[in-house]
């Protein structure tokens, strides 16, 4: 059973901004990542050691290139999330508003802050 989240589209919307920046610098490191492992191919003539440290760099773009698709899938769900808050709670803001004027809306309840005016929908004196 999925647990309720409060989240504020205000916080999570430039939060998730800079983590796509942020992923935006790895991807950049995992560019010059395989540039060095070019150059390093190039330089090394040992045969054992050339393939030792391509195999090493093979692997660290690997993985780092998973960690990428994960902080991308995070991120995609981050600023979906604060979309659908968003909108989802305008929606319930303009429901409200709609019935408002309505029997079924705050007001039919006696909840409008007028005590005074609606006598026979609440009253004022508890005594």
């Amino acid at each position: 059973m999925a647990s309720p989240m409060e989240a504020d589209p205000q916080v999570l919307i430039p939060t998730t901004k800079k983590g796509i920046g942020l992923q935006g610098n790895h991807e950049g490191y995992l560019k010059a990542l395989m540039g060095v492992k070019d150059e390093l191919e190039a330089a090394v003539k040992s045969p054992g050691a050339g393939q030792a440290i391509q195999s090493t760099m093979q692997n660290a773009w690997t993985k780092g290139n998973a960690l990428a698709v994960s902080l991308q899938g995070l991120l995609d769900i981050m600023m979906d999330t604060a979309n659908k808050i968003d909108s989802k709670d305008m929606d319930n803001f303009l429901q409200l508003m709609r019935t408002e004027g309505a029997e079924t809306g705050a007001a039919a309840l006696g909840a409008d802050g007028r005590a005074m005016d609606n006598p026979g929908k609440i009253s004022p004196d508890w005594s």
